[in-house]
């Protein structure tokens, strides 16, 4: 079991980018979270040769963000994984593979979000791989091993904030605009009954 769900971040993601969508002239649907963990287990299985490429340009990505850690780092814990257990490899691989799309698919929508998330992603790389090293370790090694998780998932917990903060501030300029439509219908009650009325009667008397 994964230390944290792909779908379980998707969902606090899509949520939250549903009035960036909203917002979008040239929308591009993202896919829900259960498709998106459809594709990871795909990936798994089929085991594309493309994917790897992905992923590989992903932990780029996550390297060049603050606080994450070196790309070499990174890509040689992926090789060491791929020497020593291939199916969790092809997990790993699908993992970063469909969070990297998502990550793209969110960078044409909101560059401040899609940062974020892939501050999110790299932490959940991170705590996957303190798994992977937990269940090997002994009692004194899984206590250090704890630590550094609690501090992974705290830094996580923080960004994710982050993005429930720029909801709310979403919601507060979305109340501020419908509030002042609202008012603005009442100043033009009559106006705006007037031009009703005219409409359905020009209606009524235009010949058939």
């Amino acid at each position: 079991m994964l230390v944290r769900n792909v779908a379980l971040t998707l969902s606090v993601v899509l949520v939250m980018v549903t009035r960036v969508d909203a917002q979008d002239q040239n929308p591009q649907a993202m896919p829900n979270p259960q498709e998106m963990q459809m594709q990871v287990l795909r990936i798994a299985q089929q085991r594309p040769r493309e994917a790897e490429a992905a992923a590989r340009a992903f932990l780029h990505v996550i390297a060049m963000q603050r606080g994450q850690g070196p790309e070499e780092s990174n890509l040689a814990l992926l090789e060491q994984l791929k020497a020593g257990d291939l199916d969790a490899y092809w997990g790993e691989v699908a993992q970063l593979t469909v969070q990297f799309d998502v990550v793209q698919n969110l960078a044409r929508r909101d560059t401040v979000r899609a940062g974020l998330v892939t501050q999110m992603f790299g932490l959940e790389s991170m705590a996957r791989t303190l798994q992977r090293a937990y269940r090997g370790a002994n009692e004194t090694q899984r206590e250090t091993l704890r630590a550094q998780l609690e501090k992974v998932i705290g830094a996580h917990f923080d960004f994710e904030n982050q993005l429930r903060l720029l909801e709310i501030k979403d919601i507060e300029r979305r109340l501020v605009e419908v509030r002042a439509e609202t008012q603005r219908r009442l100043d033009k009650r009559a106006e705006f009954i007037k031009f009703a009325v005219d409409d359905i009667v020009r209606d009524a008397i235009r010949p058939r």
